[in-house]
């Protein structure tokens, strides 16, 4: 009976100690609720404030546009996205806002859109799981000409420290103080010059020294010399850096996108072994995409190269003064007069030769005896003056200077010829164009369209007479006189069927 009361007893307290952790947790877990509830509020308001104030302050004379990390609170997304401005901005200076929670690596949503292409880039984190040298050392952030982050010390999102990122100098994390407006009233103060000085940086080129004029050995002393370099030297000397070169590229291509990677000089440098390239390079949408390209400092059209027409044989000098219709035209004149001669012979029943007085006055010679028809052949005669006349000067200049057969000088007339192209297949732009341009005129030509890998083939096939050559002017009438010791007599090239693709000089910085 004792046992059985002290039992009841015992499970009634386990009950009621049961009930009070139930009711102590269920309490704590709405504290912990309404405490995350509350951070998440208070977070969004931090964030509104801080977009405000940039907005209002450094960046008061730009338009933002905003780059949101979905990992972010959706009370923090739909309060940024109220601020999303959906027309087009009229300045063409924009300033790019990526919010995100703090993370490593970089958010790779984020990266999906054309971060390489922004000229300035504020980063706000709201995480502090992050390492800011990491985030600012991005690959697709490195080349950004004005860039910061603001990021919270604490886990109350107060105060926030603002950095920068010196890629060249050291330490290369630049810390340029808490975030205020008043620490950061201009434009200046948030975004320092990234590059003041290469602090003596060597860069590693991607080079092919054979691009004349802008790049190439000099041969009285094989020296590297050319547009490129000249302007190369200078860059070294006024940002104080050295730097390393190639000869030529690793697989002998210039750089072509081949199932999402580049080859040739390009694709060294899309694989970071090298830096960047001083070579000519066309500059296309594919490459625009991801590469930066520099200012561009000339443009060079391209066109058809053809071997000229040798001159025509010597013999033919004495018949090309006229052309075949005025031939044609004075052997029937003389038959005609010859007819007429016959028949006042006959008539007039006079015993002079008729055959021979037509030739009398081609020749010059004067009639031995007047003529009844002496009026016709005075005729005749001025005829023949006028004749001889335009003959003897006509002939002088051929003797003077050689014939050569009808050139073809535009497009019409290469597309009616029956003349192949050839383009050097060295992992160039060109060869891509010309394979899938939707050009009319270039799509006529696809099924006689040549490749060839060396370029004495290519200069083989134009001087047979078969193949024209599509390449740049500069570069190709440079080769043919230096390289091949060609003559500007010996080429041509068809000014009328420029096809619009101008070469640009630019320095090739990754994007990967």
């Amino acid at each position: 009976m004792w046992f059985a009361e002290m039992e009841r007893k015992l499970l009634l307290l386990i009950l009621v100690y049961n009930i009070t952790e139930a009711v102590s947790g269920k309490s704590a877990a709405m504290g912990s609720l309404y405490t995350r509830t509350r951070n998440i509020t208070y977070m969004a308001e931090r964030v509104v404030k801080l977009v405000e104030e940039v907005e209002q302050g450094p960046a008061r004379l730009r338009n933002l546009v905003l780059h949101l990390d979905p990992a972010l609170p959706g009370e923090v997304q739909d309060a940024l996205s109220m601020r999303q401005r959906l027309h087009l901005p009229r300045k063409t200076s924009l300033l790019h806002l990526i919010i995100f929670m703090g993370s490593v690596p970089f958010p790779s949503n984020l990266l999906s859109t054309a971060v390489h292409t922004f000229h300035h880039v504020l980063l706000l984190n709201f995480g502090l799981d992050h390492n800011a040298t990491s985030l600012l050392d991005h690959p697709v952030l490195r080349i950004v000409k004005s860039l910061a982050i603001i990021t919270p010390i604490t886990a109350e999102l107060d105060p926030l420290a603002t950095y920068t990122f010196l890629p060249f100098c050291s330490p290369r994390l630049h810390y340029l103080g808490h975030w205020s407006q008043h620490t950061f009233p201009t434009w200046e103060s948030l975004f320092p010059d990234r590059f003041p000085s290469t602090c003596q940086a060597t860069f590693r080129l991607a080079t092919w020294i054979n691009d004349e004029p802008y790049l190439y050995r000099r041969q009285r002393d094989n020296k590297t010399v050319g547009v490129s370099m000249t302007l190369l030297q200078l860059l070294a000397n006024k940002l104080n850096f050295s730097y390393t070169m190639t000869t030529r590229s690793v697989d002998g291509l210039w750089g072509t996108e081949e199932n999402g990677e580049w080859n040739g000089l390009l694709g060294m440098i899309q694989h970071s072994h090298y830096d960047f390239t001083i070579n000519s390079l066309f500059s296309h949408l594919k490459r625009a995409i991801a590469f930066d390209e520099s200012e561009s400092l000339g443009f060079d059209d391209v066109t058809v190269f053809l071997q000229k027409p040798a001159p025509l044989s010597k013999w033919m000098n004495l018949v090309r003064p006229f052309s075949l219709r005025i031939w044609g035209l004075l052997a029937m004149a003389f038959i005609l007069t010859s007819g007429c001669f016959v028949l006042q012979a006959k008539v007039g029943g006079r015993g002079w030769n008729a055959d021979m007085g037509p030739l009398r006055a081609i020749l010059g010679q004067s009639s031995p005896y007047l003529t009844e028809p002496r009026l016709f052949a005075g005729l005749w005669l001025l005829i023949c003056f006028v004749l001889t006349a335009a003959y003897t000067s006509n002939l002088v200049g051929v003797f003077t200077k050689p014939a050569f057969p009808p050139r073809l000088t535009t497009l019409s007339q290469l597309l009616s010829s029956e003349k192949r192209l050839t383009v050097l297949d060295r992992g160039n732009i060109m060869m891509e164009i010309m394979k899938n341009s939707a050009n009319p005129s270039i799509w006529r030509f696809r099924g006689r369209l040549d490749f060839y890998v060396d370029d004495r083939q290519v200069v083989a096939a134009m001087a047979a007479g078969t193949h024209g050559y599509v390449s740049s002017i500069t570069y190709t009438s440079l080769v043919l006189l230096t390289k091949f010791k060609a003559s500007e007599t010996q080429f041509q090239y068809i000014f009328s069927c420029m096809l619009l693709l101008s070469q640009l000089f630019f320095l090739c910085f990754v994007d990967v």
